[in-house]
């Protein structure tokens, strides 16, 4: 095609683009990304472009088209980008067109919610146009569901005919590109033989454009198909290449099943390749392009004619979309190794000093412990262009939370009753706090309360770790910090009695407990110390953040239950994710741990997405504009995460506790002295 023929066409997909992009949920700006793609992503628009040429061909090639053609070109892009949607969330698709799919990045369930708005919003505006037009999408819709119904029964059927194939791609492709040309037509008001002339090409062109697309399946790169390519296999959709090549090679129907191993799936594809089956699709790809272009007999002048002809083939013959511009953020310029690694050990003496000072460690042993050993690291990986005295800041805050976490799950804690005593004495400690906080005499921590005199080496280190957070953090900010600690102690008490208990939660409620046992709200705490400031609220509560923020803490939760399984074996910890999947279906050990590695990886992967995607979308959120705290934090998680992920390469999570370790059991008789001579940790 050429803007000769069509001097409109591109300045006509102008206006359709416009249309498109009123398309979203009212009121709420910050969710205009989910229906509106960002620069690029609409991709080559091939259903409106092929409404308007057909419009052309029957109205004039010579001037713009009518209102009624350009929203009816809109409506059938619309129809058909949420039939994306809803294809990416059944196939679990992470791309599309080279980008991330719209659920890897928002999620399915708002994928799904999104392509329904979509929908909606294309039959309103064929329902406006007419009963004839409303009733024609509605038709095309009920086919195509139909055919994806169908497609999804016969996944993994050897059985599978040619001609339940050919129905099929009839249905779930064709209909909708013959709509696309049907609709253009009738928006030129000719008589209905030229309307059906023109739904009978897009009918054959749709033909062709499906099976062409399964060639591309087998004999493209992932690159330039923008998705992975040898899916259909994968998934058990045998198209017509894979169905002839079973006719004819015995070894393949053998090889195809449930869950192929990639060498499996490759050796599938050669299989298919090498039988000649892919040379006899591309007849048939060719033979309904012959039945497409000879429906154009007799329609518009010759020249329109020839130029929708030569579209329709520019379709079949490309080589697949462009490459994606993405948009990447610059590594940052790590320090080097000595330099680092000589600040770490630094403030790591510090801290084992610090220890002994507050008596939380009686021995250096107790202080170089794994469980409380590396904190320096950690907390370096965290703040990686902090100084040594905003890193033993963080170190030491950090610390304390570890402690008061092996305080409670400590194994030899064995007593139900004495978790309730020990939560309730820390809650005090913290209500404590927050009133001296308020008065700036944190030393007088544990020297009031209900038990006047306690809390020995964990109140004196609470207070000084507290007044280094302190001084550069406002009032409201250490006050939510401080419902944060005591809200995550509560969720701590919980999964203590749990072990003790023995329960194990259900699939269902693992992720919740766990959750809350990890402390969200302490991590995002962490962050805004690191991060020099709070949150921007409508960043914080923009949806794309707090997927982002789920998800990433799901992922480093699920990966700590794997390096920490023989541990969590051993005390019988509840919420461990594998021990769950054991629980509740019954699977073996291996089983369990192969699909939470699953589960890993694809968290990780759906994180990577999101933060390669985001930039582009909050950038068409803000009308271009690349600035902002979005921008900026976006940014910043982006430069760290590759830190924060090599985290479980601490001491914590690296090494099995070996040795006496910590005296837990003398911290909780110093924060429960009146339990010292009759409680379980005398």
């Amino acid at each position: 095609m050429t803007t000769q023929s069509f001097p409109a066409v591109e300045s006509d997909l102008g206006r359709v683009r416009e249309i498109l992009g009123l398309t979203g949920v009212a009121g709420r700006p910050e969710l205009a990304t989910l229906t509106r793609q960002p620069p690029g992503g609409l991709g080559r628009l091939i259903r409106p472009t092929l409404a308007l040429l057909s419009y052309y061909l029957l109205a004039g090639a010579d001037r713009a088209a009518g209102v009624r053609a350009i929203r009816a070109a809109a409506a059938v892009e619309l129809l058909h980008m949420a039939s994306l949607y809803h294809d990416d969330v059944i196939d679990d698709a992470r791309q599309r067109r080279g980008r991330p799919s719209v659920n890897s990045v928002w999620g399915a369930r708002m994928a799904v919610l999104a392509g329904d708005l979509l929908v909606v919003n294309g039959s309103r505006i064929l329902a406006e146009l007419g009963e004839r037009e409303a009733l024609l999408a509605a038709e095309a819709g009920e086919r195509a569901c139909s055919g994806v119904i169908a497609e999804t029964a016969d996944r993994f059927l050897l059985s599978r005919t040619e001609e339940a194939y050919l129905e099929v791609t009839g249905a779930k492709t064709a209909e909708l590109l013959s709509l696309a040309c049907r609709l253009g037509a009738m928006q030129a008001g000719r008589g209905p033989e030229e309307e059906d002339a023109l739904g009978r090409f897009g009918w054959h062109l749709g033909m062709a454009y499906q099976v062409r697309d399964d060639i591309l399946d087998l004999t493209a790169t992932a690159w330039s198909l923008g998705k992975p390519a040898n899916s259909d296999i994968v998934e058990g959709v045998y198209t017509l290449p894979v169905i002839r090549a079973l006719a004819r090679e015995p070894a393949l129907a053998r090889l195809l099943r449930r869950d192929l191993t990639a060498a499996e799936a490759e050796t599938a594809r050669r299989l298919v390749l090498s039988c000649g089956a892919v040379d006899e699709a591309r007849q048939v790809v060719d033979v309904h392009m012959e039945a497409a272009l000879g429906r154009l007999e007799g329609l518009g002048d010759p020249r329109s004619r020839d130029a929708l002809a030569g579209y329709a083939l520019s379709i079949i013959n490309t080589g697949g979309p462009a490459a994606p511009a993405l948009v990447t953020v610059p590594a940052p310029s790590p320090s080097p190794a000595g330099v680092a690694g000589q600040l770490r050990e630094r403030v790591q003496e510090r801290l084992d000093a610090w220890l002994l000072e507050t008596g939380l460690a009686a021995t250096p042993e107790e202080a170089r412990h794994p469980r409380w050993s590396g904190m320096a690291s950690a907390a370096a990986r965290l703040w990686p262009d902090a100084d040594a005295g905003q890193v033993e800041t963080l170190a030491r805050w950090m610390l304390v939370c570890y402690v008061l976490d092996d305080l409670l799950e400590d194994p030899e804690l064995t007593d139900s009753g004495e978790v309730v005593r020990l939560r309730h004495r820390l809650t005090v400690l913290i209500r404590e706090l927050r009133e001296l906080d308020e008065l700036g005499e944190l030393g007088e921590l544990g020297r009031r309360g209900d038990a006047p005199g306690a809390g020995g080496a964990v109140a004196t280190a609470l207070a000084q770790a507290w007044a280094g957070i302190r001084v550069a953090q406002p009032p409201s900010w250490r006050a939510r910090a401080l419902d944060h600690l005591a809200e995550w102690l509560e969720a701590c008490e919980r999964e203590a009695c749990h072990r003790l208990s023995g329960f194990v939660p259900s699939l269902r409620d693992q992720l919740p407990l766990r959750l809350r046992s990890a402390g969200p709200g302490l991590a995002l705490d962490l962050f805004e110390v690191t991060y020099g400031r709070r949150i921007d609220p409508a960043v914080r509560d923009h949806p794309l953040f707090r997927r982002a923020l789920d998800l990433g803490l799901a992922t480093a939760l699920t990966e700590n239950d794997l390096r920490t399984l023989e541990q969590d074996e051993a005390i019988g910890a509840p919420y461990n994710l594998v021990r769950v999947l054991r629980h509740e279906t019954g699977c073996t050990r291996q089983e369990a741990i192969d699909e939470v590695t699953r589960q890993v990886e694809d968290g990780h992967a759906q994180l990577d997405a999101m933060l390669a995607a985001a930039p582009a979308f909050l950038r068409t959120a803000a009308n271009g504009a690349a600035s902002g705290p979005d921008f900026g934090l976006l940014h910043l998680v982006q430069e760290r995460l590759p830190g924060w992920r090599g985290l479980h390469g601490t001491d914590r999570y690296s090494r099995t506790a070996t040795g006496s370790g910590p005296d837990l059991a003398r911290l909780r008789r110093e924060l429960l002295p009146e339990y010292a001579e009759t409680g379980p940790t005398r």
